[in-house]
């Protein structure tokens, strides 16, 4: 019997996708041929849901409608179709790139940047794996380059594993903030964190502990970015979740909020409208990782 539940429940796991390259799709004109110096900046959950149902959830949003860079996670594609990101750019007339992340039914789900300027470079960051039994897969974050008033910003698309105690968590997302520490650039980092009110005991049984997200930031925090939406409230239309969130460098925050989107999705999505500022000492020159440069896109 014990072999029987194992079996059944690698069954539930998602798999690694054969094709793991970036999807880009770009307009025949840009929009824009910068991000602005002050911009609107948006992350939301898709559930997987078609661009036919997210695209008038966002248009139809005032928060959402003239957002200058936009993170997705839980992006949804067919096959080798468009994906859900690459839906709402070519409505927008924005850039946008998607990394697939896991195996789901006939296609994929990963994470992917939309923004008003043009994205010049992406890259693919793996992180660590955890077995959560079902339900579960490869994690990885999207990293991408942007101009932004005249100077290149870093932004990177994150989804961390869903159960997930306070200790793997921060293992998780290391990688990221090691990154972009190595970063001469100002950052941006959103995404869905995962940061539950619960600790996992063996990835299956949940204990409200409520320490998720304030242990989270602290660790966001000593890496040298800040966390200006810490009190957004929550991002999940269930029991009252913060799930997600925005970490910067070089920038101030002026506002944010959540907004519901029409309701199209089971999180809310989270905005702020911020401002690119000087930093008071530059960071140390970018360092890549050794598995390569960063992938530069070029229009096809």
């Amino acid at each position: 019997m014990i072999v029987g539940i194992a079996l059944v429940l690698a069954a539930c796991m998602h798999g690694t996708p054969k094709d793991k390259s970036v999807e880009t799709t770009f307009p025949a004109v840009a929009r824009a041929p910068e991000l602005p110096r002050q911009l609107r900046v948006v992350t939301f959950n898709l559930h997987m849901e078609p661009g036919a149902k997210i695209v008038p959830g966002i248009l139809g949003d005032p928060a959402l409608r003239d957002a200058d860079l936009i993170f997705f996670e839980e992006v949804h594609r067919d096959g080798v179709g468009c994906s859900t990101a690459c839906a709402v750019a070519r409505k927008l007339g924005y850039y946008a790139v998607y990394a697939p992340g896991h195996v789901n039914g006939n296609g994929d789900d990963g994470v992917a940047i939309v923004s008003r300027a043009p994205i010049t470079s992406s890259q693919v960051i793996e992180l660590p794996f955890y077995n959560v039994h079902f339900n579960g897969g490869r994690r990885i974050a999207l990293a991408a380059t942007i101009e932004l008033a005249g100077k290149p910003v870093t932004v990177y698309a994150v989804h961390l594993e869903n159960r997930l105690g306070v200790h793997d968590r921060r293992v998780q997302m290391t990688p990221v903030l090691d990154h972009a520490r190595r970063q001469a650039t100002p950052v941006i980092i959103a995404g869905d964190f995962n940061t539950s009110p619960f600790t996992w005991i063996a990835h299956v049984i949940p204990i409200p502990t409520g320490t998720q997200d304030d242990r989270f930031e602290e660790l966001v925090r000593s890496k040298g970015f800040a966390t200006p939406l810490a009190h957004s409230g929550p991002t999940h239309h269930h029991l009252w979740m913060k799930l997600d969130g925005i970490y910067t460098r070089g920038f101030t925050t002026e506002a944010f909020a959540t907004a519901t989107a029409h309701d199209v999705s089971d999180h809310l999505a989270l905005w702020a409208v911020m401002t690119e500022t000087a930093p008071a000492s530059a960071p140390p020159p970018a360092v890549l990782p050794a598995a390569g440069p960063p992938d530069r896109l070029v229009k096809n």
